[in-house]
């Protein structure tokens, strides 16, 4: 009985060392292949004597940099930034199709063009026209100028295919290559007065940069800064981190490391999203850019040593490393510090005091756990506007990653490529069902009225749609690829593999209830050992 006693003290001992090293063995420090410095200084390209000596005297865009910078303004000129559109070879059951944001239709604002061409929101100037009576003083206050404060990086010519004299012109260079101190880019630009919208004599809707050109001249910077980046990218869908997941104002300045660990220890937006002859490295199930000329890199290529626990690390090398992508256990959560949008309503407008204009009814959220899903890099999108909608229960899914489940392998299950995080986002919007096709908003018509049936129509007409009065729900799944977290601060085993649901949606991922009963009986079959182990011990 002694020896049974000696040999269930030494079992439990083990057993102790081991839950030790998995939950919390010595961690190896992670080797980068690049080290995290503090946030560099902006490296300007000062640019005052140069203007001089080509005798130019006011910023007009491109105009002013082409003889110096032609073949990279001519890039610039075909890349996505500009042109937004791409040839897309990765849908399923289509072969390679022009698309982009200047082509297509979205869940938050609708369409920007009309099949590439006609301006539905691109670029106007919406003022307050039928503000609620107690906000009367707030009448003929500039609302917004269009999707082009960012789409397009442009003077306000919607962006054409065929390169002449006046699109190449129409390129705005600063738009990223500028302190955003002294020329922001995106809104900001607008709110502030350093970029204004007016018409040309032709009727025209352009812009022109009100910047006082020796300061613009000397604020020219070799590489786009994130915050630059930034003041589009984390604005988008019409608010701070309304649209893309952790992209949102707390990423501007110094950065928190529980916001984005990367920003935080001094990394730019362009040392993953690299460019090359103004192509970008962009990686996603929800983007439109493809670039052949340069690829975004993997975890993998910075941190070559990870996962180093002993038996903790064993494991995840072994089971997750090759089926779960490396966001979905280091982004446990996003919208962190600003709330971000996640069901939008077209039908429905309500005054908003703090932006001096009506808005559709948004719900936004903080701090969500993303939803998982598949992804195997082929399949990015689910709906090419303006084809026959294919609804279901009255919803179109736009943006998804399209891969399939865990199909069941004799005893165990295989999957079609990595486990993602994604933000599920769903919008209310106007559709013409003899056509099958969602019909655009014209947003500034409900930013300046309120009226969403007449925005409906007037974008109807546009696009040579029909309004009626009906409404469908427009669905994307959103990739979750910022706000990486310290590595303290990843997901845990029972995040995941817990005796109940919780991060993980098992059954809708295509494992039935297996997991939840396979993990609960090993709980249970681990509690009775134990519990046997420390009778044998105890026992008189």
């Amino acid at each position: 009985m002694r020896g049974a006693r000696l040999f269930a003290l030494v079992v439990l001992l083990v057993l102790a060392a081991l839950g030790l090293l998995f939950f919390y063995g010595p961690r190896a420090p992670v080797a980068a292949k690049t080290t995290l410095k503090p946030r560099p200084k902006l490296a300007y390209a000062d640019h005052t004597e140069a203007f001089k000596k080509a005798g130019i005297t006011r910023y007009e865009g491109a105009a002013s940099c082409v003889d110096c910078h032609e073949e990279a303004t001519r890039e610039a000129f075909h890349s996505y930034h500009y042109q937004m559109a791409d040839v897309v070879d990765d849908v399923v059951g289509k072969g390679p199709v022009k698309m982009g944001g200047k082509y297509a239709y979205n869940d938050f604002c609708g369409a920007i063009l009309w099949q590439g061409e006609k301006n539905i929101n691109y670029i106007g100037k919406a003022v307050l026209k039928a503000p609620p009576p107690e906000y009367a003083d707030k009448k003929g206050t500039l609302i917004a100028t269009g999707c082009s404060m960012c789409h397009g990086v442009s003077l306000g010519l919607v962006p054409k295919e065929e390169m002449n004299e006046a699109q190449l012109k129409n390129l705005d260079c600063l738009a990223c290559h500028a302190d955003p101190a002294v020329y922001p880019a995106g809104p900001k630009a607008i709110k502030t007065g350093v970029k204004e919208v007016y018409q040309d004599a032709t009727g025209t809707w352009r812009y022109r940069v009100k910047v006082p050109f020796e300061k613009l001249a000397a604020a020219i910077v070799k590489t786009p800064p994130k915050d630059q980046c930034l003041l589009c990218h984390a604005f988008s869908g019409g608010g701070p981190g309304f649209k893309r997941p952790n992209l949102e104002p707390a990423l501007l300045g110094e950065v928190e490391e529980a916001v984005d660990v990367h920003l935080a220890r001094g990394m730019e937006c362009t040392d993953c999203h690299v460019f090359k002859a103004h192509e970008l490295a962009l990686k996603g199930p929800d983007t439109w850019a493809r670039s052949k000329k340069v690829q975004a890199p993997e975890c993998a290529d910075c941190h070559e040593r990870r996962h180093t626990r002993p038996v903790l690390g064993w494991v995840i090398r072994t089971f997750h490393e090759e089926k779960v992508a490396c966001q979905t256990c280091h982004i446990p959560r996003y919208a962190k510090k600003a709330p971000t949008d996640t069901h939008r309503d077209w039908s429905k407008a309500t005054f908003s005091e703090e932006l001096s204009r009506y808005e559709p009814e948004i719900r936004l959220e903080k701090n969500l756990k993303p939803v998982l899903g598949f992804w195997n890099e082929k399949t990015r999108i689910a709906y090419l506007y303006p084809e026959r909608a294919k609804l279901e229960d009255g919803k179109l899914t736009y943006l998804a990653p399209a891969s399939e489940g865990a199909r069941r392998k004799g005893l165990f299950f295989e999957t079609d490529g990595k486990l993602y995080p994604f933000k599920y986002h769903e919008a209310v919007v106007p559709y013409d069902p003899k056509a099958g096709i969602p019909v655009p908003v014209k947003v500034g018509l409900v930013f300046a009225t309120g009226d969403t049936k007449k925005a409906a129509a007037v974008g109807a007409k546009l696009a040579g749609l029909n309004f009626g009065g009906d409404y469908i729900t427009l669905v994307r799944y959103m990739a979750v690829n910022h706000g990486v977290e310290p590595a303290e601060n990843a997901l845990g085993c029972l995040d995941c593999h817990g005796p109940t649901i919780r991060r993980v949606p098992w059954h809708e991922l295509g494992y039935g209830h297996y997991p939840e009963i396979a993990f609960t009986v090993a709980l249970l079959i681990g509690l009775l050992a134990l519990v046997g182990l420390f009778y044998l011990l105890f026992k008189r």
